[in-house]
């Protein structure tokens, strides 16, 4: 397949939303899908022209994101009138609502408030205070209550077999030299960690794909915490085995700062002892969910990297280490910046 018509196609089904967060959008159902699949943190406002509520709710709001204190949330303005099906399934009986949702799991709702800080302080309590693990607790039990039992059985039981096998103790360690790598980045150049590591230290961080939401909310929580980053001088990375046609379509689209790295066939992962096969009854599983990684890395091993995340110092030791066969969990940016 042609790589532009790949790239289209990756841009149009997996990320529709703008991934920015910071300005608000007409709610569409496929945008706010791919916003839950996304991992974004989402707001929706269930507004009708002639409500007066709605219009103080409206001018609060925009007073809110003027002063920046609305990013990196994801806000939808929902018609009242016309999002029958969305009133129905989410049992909105009200115009004047808000809801809020980290990826796919509703985390809160507020109903005819107008007060500017009180609608302020509702969303920093249910979105922009979560921290990026609390995040991705609440969207795997989301998740765990939409996965039929005999899956959900044969995935936690995969989950178990794995955790017992320690792979974590394979992995590099804080002190050691992490091995050095030159990879693709989404855009063909090839980037080596001997020269990223001349300007100050570099942060790593292995994702298993663009089709996983826990590794888009890492993406989103990376973007929108690069500031931080920045601030101590670290250099962002993430590794993927996904095919360079695919992360560009995800930079791109979620407009990242920093740069994603193609892992062709899990080599360099591999290498740190970061990699694991994915079974015959939990490989159909993927492919039921739509999960195809025989697409997405562009072979047939059905490998994927464990979470791992490495902060490398100019000498090339490693400062920091969070490796853990849960892909639910992710290393704390808070951590990180202490260490410096």
């Amino acid at each position: 397949m042609n790589n532009q018509i790949m790239k289209k196609i990756i841009i149009s089904a997996l990320l529709l939303y703008t991934g920015l967060g910071n300005a608000s959008t007409a709610y569409n159902k496929d945008t706010f899908e791919a916003a839950k699949k996304g991992g974004e943190k989402i707001l929706l406002h269930f507004h009708a022209e002639w409500c007066p509520t709605c219009k103080k709710q409206e001018k609060a709001l925009n007073e809110i994101e003027s002063a920046g204190d609305l990013k990196p949330v994801q806000l939808f303005v929902v018609d009242f009138d016309k999002e029958k099906d969305l009133k129905k399934d989410l049992k909105v009986n009200a115009q004047s609502t808000f809801v809020a949702f980290l990826g796919g799991r509703e985390v809160g709702r507020s109903s005819s408030v107008t007060d500017k800080q009180k609608i302020k302080e509702f969303i920093d309590e249910k979105l922009r205070n979560v921290s990026l693990n609390e995040q991705l607790g609440a969207m795997k039990e989301a998740s765990g209550n939409m996965v039929p039992a005999d899956k959900k059985e044969k995935m936690m039981a995969f989950a178990q077999s794995l955790e017992s096998k320690h792979l974590e103790k394979k992995a590099p360690k804080v002190g050691q030299k992490l091995k050095p790598f030159s990879l693709t980045d989404s855009v063909g150049n090839v980037v080596s960690l001997k020269e990223l590591i001349k300007t100050g230290p570099v942060m790593i961080a292995f994702y298993r794909g663009s089709w996983c939401p826990y590794c888009n909310a890492q993406l989103n929580d990376l973007r929108n915490r690069i500031d931080e980053l920045k601030s101590k001088n670290i250099t962002v990375v993430a590794i993927s085995p996904d095919n360079p046609e695919i992360t560009s379509g995800v930079a791109e689209q979620k407009k990242l700062p920093f740069v994603i790295l193609s892992d062709k066939d899990n080599k360099y992962a591999r290498s740190l002892g970061l990699v694991f096969s994915v079974p015959d009854d939990l490989k159909k599983i993927y492919m039921e969910f739509g999960i195809d990684l025989q697409k997405s890395q562009g072979n047939n091993s059905w490998e994927l990297p464990l979470t791992a995340t490495f902060l490398v110092g100019k000498d090339g030791k490693i400062i920091y280490s969070f490796v853990n066969s849960d892909y639910t969990k992710r290393a704390d940016i808070s951590e990180i910046i202490k260490v410096l």
